[in-house]
């Protein structure tokens, strides 16, 4: 550190401190700083809720739960529900071909694609064109029921799901608390 001082002119010396001040006064600011305007100004932000596939997982285990609790006559059954993967948005791609022939005749072909946007003046925001959104599939279904054990309850609940959600009946597993 002593070298590089003894490099500095006078005039870089004395603008030395004035630099280090505005360095802790601007990292100040940077760390009081609200993390949003409109929380500054004291109005509650809301969220837009997300859309994620263990909503979709809940919102299926809730609503089999219901109906299966009706079917039984009473609440003694719990859903559990697995699905396959997340779920999955097709944009919209402006796909560009360009080619090209160089010196020695070769042929150079280029594709470029990118998504489309649109744009909203509203918000101020892009937002790109979705094609296609695909629902994640569900891969299995528990349930578990609160009663004897029984093979005929066992097949009716496990027809009851597989009609609710379109599932093979290898894909569901019924289960008896002792």
């Amino acid at each position: 550190m002593g070298e590089l001082w003894n490099r500095l002119t006078a005039r870089q010396k004395r603008l030395f401190p004035w630099l280090a001040l505005l360095l802790v006064v601007g990292s100040g600011l940077l760390l009081l700083q609200p993390s949003s305007p409109r929380e500054a100004a004291g109005v509650p932000i809301q969220e837009r809720p997300a859309e994620v596939p263990a909503g979709l997982e809940d919102s299926l285990a809730r609503e089999l739960t219901d109906i299966l609790n009706a079917m039984l006559g009473g609440r003694r059954c719990a859903v559990f529900v697995t699905m396959d993967r997340g779920a999955k948005i097709n944009v919209a791609q402006n796909v560009t071909e360009e080619v090209r022939t160089g010196p020695e005749g070769i042929v150079e072909r280029r594709l470029t694609s990118t998504p489309v946007l649109l744009r909203s003046d509203a918000e101020r925001r892009e937002m790109p064109l979705v094609l296609e959104q695909i629902e994640p599939r569900v891969r299995g279904v528990l349930v578990v029921v609160d009663a004897d054990p029984s093979a005929e309850l066992r097949l009716a609940i496990a027809q009851a799901v597989a009609t609710a959600l379109q599932l093979p009946m290898y894909r569901i597993e019924v289960v008896f608390k002792q």
